[in-house]
């Protein structure tokens, strides 16, 4: 039992190894640099070591966007539902997901400026339906009918207001993420304003 316990430790150990480091190499050289051969020779593995825990590249880059992606909803769903103002509770979670994103600034635009398809797959907003598919945008566009339902938000389209939401908020990411040298105040200036902004074109207006 120990031996077996120990044998699944190291097996967890060198598939954590794996996707360390073809994270970093996405970070460094983008997506497209990732090979089995730049790992192997990082780790000193051998290919049939790769092998044996995924198929190809392509699972590799796979499992380490559905693991971000997963970090993400669960930031998403940790944030305390606010039945008072739900633009709160949007706010909330998308200055979490900044302030995460911007801790891996190199990671995340190789990821999310990537065209890839197998990528795309996992990280596109735009498209009509796609709140059925995202889990994060899903969780938004629900955000967004439950304001408009309790008469707080304008009635908007739901999922054309969330991808706005979305894609306005990756803007600040990338240009936060371009401009190293903006202070740790004016960060936080800028988002706060951001939403203040954003989410007062989604509020009812009292005359």
């Amino acid at each position: 039992m120990v031996k077996k316990e120990h044998q699944l430790r190291k097996q967890e150990e060198t598939k954590k190894n794996i996707l360390d480091i073809a994270r970093n190499i996405i970070a460094e050289d983008g997506i497209k640099a990732l090979s089995i051969r730049k790992i192997t020779n990082a780790l000193d593995y051998s290919p049939g070591i790769i092998y044996h825990y995924f198929k190809d590249k392509n699972e590799i880059i796979e499992t380490i966007v559905d693991e971000g992606y997963g970090q993400i909803l669960a930031t998403v769903k940790s944030v305390e539902r606010n039945e008072v103002a739900p633009e709160e509770e949007i706010k909330e979670v998308f200055t979490s997901y900044i302030k995460a994103a911007l801790e891996s600034p190199e990671y995340y635009k190789a990821v999310m400026l990537s065209s890839e398809p197998s990528i795309l797959k996992r990280t596109a907003v735009l498209n009509r339906g796609i709140s059925e598919q995202s889990s994060s945008l899903k969780v938004l566009c629900e955000n967004i009918e439950r304001g408009k339902s309790d008469n707080r938000y304008a009635t908007w389209d739901s999922e054309l207001t969330g991808q706005i939401i979305w894609t306005s908020t990756f803007g600040l990411i990338i240009r936060l993420m371009t401009e190293r040298n903006v202070s740790d105040d004016q960060v936080d200036r800028l988002i706060n304003h951001h939403f203040q902004v954003l989410l007062k074109g989604l509020l009812i207006r009292e005359n």
